[in-house]
């Protein structure tokens, strides 16, 4: 026997129908809610490692050429801030658990709304050795200028073009 119950803005609906419906509706809030359990722990910040040779070296020229603050000091390692949530690590070659090589493989970006002020700041300090000026890169997506640090790895200020922003 068929029951029907009439439901607002609808004609004649099944009662199981809507029992039906229910237990879906039932079924997706019991998987999002558990799907939500299953999220990803909290992170609260990245610290790639750079290795260098000459420690002290390295640290002068982030502290004091680029003007950035180190957290953390000790005789193998620093953490310089980056941002409120960016860091980068400097390691002592001869303290950490690699050792640098020549094709570094890895660079630093640093995004940035003020690349002129930036570029403006930098161009000119003694022991920075630029690579370029502001110039369009990234595949036509960011303008930026580039720049090695004493290991040798690149070290690029950018910003993004308006029509590629991902924010």
């Amino acid at each position: 026997m068929n029951r029907f119950v009439r439901v607002p803005s609808m004609k004649y609906v099944s009662v199981k129908s809507v029992s039906i419906l229910l237990s879906l509706l039932l079924l997706l809030f019991v998987q999002s809610a558990s799907a939500a359990d299953d999220s990803a722990p909290e992170i609260t910040a990245g610290v790639p490692f750079f290795y260098y040779t000459d420690l002290p070296e390295a640290v002068d020229w982030y502290k004091n050429k680029l003007g950035l603050e180190a957290l953390v000091e000790d005789d193998w390692v620093v953490i310089i801030r980056i941002t409120d949530s960016s860091y980068l690590g400097l390691v002592n070659a001869s303290g950490g658990s690699l050792v640098p090589t020549d094709n570094k493989g890895a660079l630093l970006s640093i995004e940035t709304p003020e690349l002129e002020g930036w570029w403006d700041r930098l161009k000119d300090v003694e022991g920075i050795n630029m690579i370029h000026g502001i110039e369009v890169g990234g595949g036509g997506m960011i303008e930026e200028f580039r720049m090695t640090d004493p290991g040798g790895y690149i070290v690029e200020f950018y910003r993004w073009l308006p029509e590629h922003s991902p924010y």
